[in-house]
């Protein structure tokens, strides 16, 4: 595609066109309910239980037809509805039916042609030099090749040749997120010179090359990826691997590449694989392990480390320190290959405060962490109980002899000094080059929220992460450059929408106090609308967003649990707006200011349990915790799907019909500000904050149906 090519200033392009179709979505949705004011309930209410289908049926058509043929089957769904709209309403006329028609068939053509030649259609992915598989694809004396893609609703996985090494293949995830793959013989004993060559040229072998016999009964290998981490733990001689990966058409590959892989996939001896997501699954775990390993793991789902976006790293946190450290054994130690020195801080971070949670300082637990420098893929260690000095030492001299970098190393009871020379055993245990940061903290000469400050100067971002706000990989000091972006500009789009449409509008309109007889609860002043609406689309989400956060990792499996997610609280939503067709007019403000307050209270008590109710209920099966879900979110979803259809036959009772485009605009442009608003709070403060914001807009939603407004249009 052309749009591939642009780089950074693509985006301009792809804003474009996705806002084309909700564009036209807003207009034909704005008309409908101006059109059928008094049918606001059941109008919403079908529009948001066919959200909810969606929200389930899209992982189905996405796992089935592939990302290219979903979004063209959209494209005939959304042509049929406009069908079935001309001829509801009688509108035979050219106008009415032309455009309808055409679209419909152009796309149904697109579709059939396409479905007929049994072959998805493609798109280039290899020509955005931002996505790794841009290299693969693109540089060595013979370019990679892609001899097999896959599509689901996890994303878009594809199998690289590489011409130049063909001991090694490269898997990506929607072009980035890459593994490799090892040609390898079976035998682990002799393996192909590729995978035998991982024990001098990746530093993730190194801890495991040293450990005692006793410390290999098992090892949870998390971002199983293309099989390399559980390579290096055979040849490391651990007995028993566990292996989790949370992309089903990886494993899928791996399993068919058996014949180049070795089969480590295939029910080899000792080797269990798993299609899961891994902190939660270890979470559910008994079982304690001598190793957890994960290498260079990305699970954001932009996949990419300036990203954020509905799911964010549950695997580098405060709270997955102290997991990882729960299900270690005594002498059982985490392996992290990370990306980056700055990576090995930030995790030096949180462990040091995990530590501090269960009483540790930082120079004791400094005793108990290691880290092997090197220029690309530095390896972060951290032990259950202190590490041996005997340790130490050889891994000391292997960092010299490997060719890794002393001066972002660091090993406890290795004292840093100037001038050493290693001619003999004993000045092994003396080093000249050391990360300064951590030997300072090791010596106490120094805090964690002194280093923090330190960076901070640099306009670095080490400051531990939590469960509460799992953004490890924000590095940038402050909000990122991009979520501000997205904040300004929905905030200067609120304004425009409210002020440039609202002074047009009210120049044409006179108002006048209440007179006797006029109806109670039904003459609310259109600025009153304008912040009613706002909150409503504020509020729903902060709450959506946050929900989705805190339930991820109570459920695993990301990308059904999306979908279950937004099935709850669309299901709900949609109920609550049919069942509030049934209230009369004048019942309208009492009963929104009801649900209201019913939400803030649902939405406060939420906020501070739901961390005891995953707790207790994280050991169920899955098929349980779906439903505990549904349970949790379904009366939730109902009662905010009540607010917006009730003020939607608000306005017509008031006769304020003219103003429904504006205010589903004002409800649509808030719905984007909120999401920006709730990644904001989240970063700086935790989503479980954000949620209490949302039900702060809640309950500016029960002030304004609760009090008497003293305006009506004449």
């Amino acid at each position: 595609m052309a749009i591939a090519r642009i780089g950074a200033g693509g985006i301009i392009w792809y804003w474009f066109f996705l806002f084309i179709p909700f564009f036209l979505a807003g207009l034909f949705l704005a008309e409908v309910f101006r059109l059928y004011p008094a049918l606001s309930s059941r109008i919403y209410g079908a529009d948001l239980l066919g959200a909810a289908a969606g929200s389930l049926g899209a992982v189905f058509i996405l796992n089935t037809l592939g990302g290219i043929n979903a979004i063209l089957l959209v494209g005939v769904l959304a042509a049929a509805a406009a069908l079935l709209y001309a001829f509801g309403t009688g509108r035979f006329n050219i106008k009415g039916i032309i455009l309808p028609a055409l679209s419909f068939l152009l796309v149904a053509n697109l579709l059939g042609v396409n479905l007929t030649a049994l072959r998805p259609v493609d798109i280039a992915i290899g020509n955005n030099p931002t996505k790794e598989i841009y290299n693969a694809l693109n540089t060595g004396d013979v370019p990679g090749d892609i001899v097999e893609t896959r599509w689901s609703a996890f994303g878009r996985t594809d199998l690289v040749t590489l011409p130049d090494d063909p001991d090694q293949m490269g898997i990506y995830i929607d072009g980035t997120s890459g593994t490799p793959m090892y040609r390898f013989n079976g035998d682990i004993n002799q393996p192909d010179p590729a995978v035998a060559g991982l024990k001098l040229d990746f530093p993730g072998y190194l801890p495991l090359s040293f450990l005692k016999d006793e410390e290999k009964n098992n090892a949870l290998i998390i971002g199983a990826g293309g099989g390399r981490d559980t390579l290096l733990n055979l040849m490391s001689g651990v007995r028993k691997i566990t292996a989790v990966e949370v992309n089903q058409e990886l494993v899928d590959i791996m399993r068919e590449y058996a014949w180049y892989n070795g089969g480590i996939y295939n029910g080899r001896p000792g080797v269990s694989v798993y299609v899961d997501e891994g902190r939660n699954f270890l979470k559910r775990q008994k079982e304690k392990y001598d190793i957890i390993m994960l290498s260079l793991p990305v699970t954001k789902t932009s996949r990419s480390p300036e990203g954020f976006a509905l799911t964010e790293n549950f695997l580098f946190t405060v709270d997955s320190i102290d997991d990882y450290l729960d299900h270690l054994t005594d002498e059982g130690r985490l392996v992290v290959v990370a990306h980056d020195t700055v990576e090995v801080v930030k995790l030096l971070s949180i462990s040091l405060t995990s530590f501090e949670r269960r009483g540790v300082d930082a120079p004791t637990a400094l005793r108990q962490i290691y880290f092997i420098g090197s220029h690309h893929q530095p390896v972060f260690v951290l032990r259950k109980t202190p590490f041996e000095t005997a340790e130490m030492v050889s891994i000391h001299k292997a960092i010299h002899l490997l060719g890794y970098d002393p001066s972002t190393s660091y090993l406890p009871d290795i004292r840093p000094v100037s001038n050493v020379s290693h001619e003999n055993e004993a000045s092994f245990t003396e080093c000249a080059m050391f990360l300064p940061p951590a030997v300072a903290l090791s010596r106490g000469d120094i805090a964690l929220g002194d280093l923090e400050t330190l960076l901070h100067e640099e306009r670095l971002d080490i400051s531990p992460v939590t469960d509460n706000n799992p953004f490890f990989y924000k590095f940038e000091h402050g909000i990122p450059a991009s979520v501000t972006l997205v904040l300004w500009a929905s905030i200067i789009t609120l304004l425009l929408v409210i002020f440039i449409p609202g002074s047009r509008l009210l120049k044409r309109s006179s108002y006048r106090r209440l007179k006797p007889g006029d109806k109670p609860g039904l003459n609310l002043h259109p600025f009153r609308f304008v912040v009613l609406f706002l909150m409503l689309g504020v509020g729903f989400m902060l709450v959506e967003i946050s929900a989705i956060q805190r339930f991820i990792l109570f459920l695993g499996q990301p990308v059904l649990s999306l979908a279950v997610l937004l099935f709850s609280l669309l299901v709900g939503a949609g109920l609550g707006s049919l069942y509030t067709a049934r209230f009369t007019p004048e019942k309208l403000t009492r009963m929104m200011a009801i649900v209201s307050a019913l939400i803030v209270a649902v939405l406060t008590v939420y906020a501070f349990s739901f961390s005891t109710i995953f707790g207790r209920l994280l050991g169920l099966e899955l098929a349980l915790r779906l439903l505990v879900t549904v349970v949790l979110l379904v009366p939730l979803g109902f009662l905010m799907g009540c607010l917006f259809p009730s003020g939607m036959r608000l306005l017509k009772e008031t006769g304020m019909e003219e103003y429904i485009p504006w205010m589903w605009g004002i409800n649509g442009v808030g719905s984007v500000l909120g999401s920006a608003a709730t990644i904001v709070v989240a970063i700086n403060f935790g989503f479980t904050e954000a949620l209490l914001l949302g039900a702060t807009g809640y309950f500016v939603v029960f002030l304004l149906t609760l009090a008497s407004p003293a305006w009506t249009r004449s």
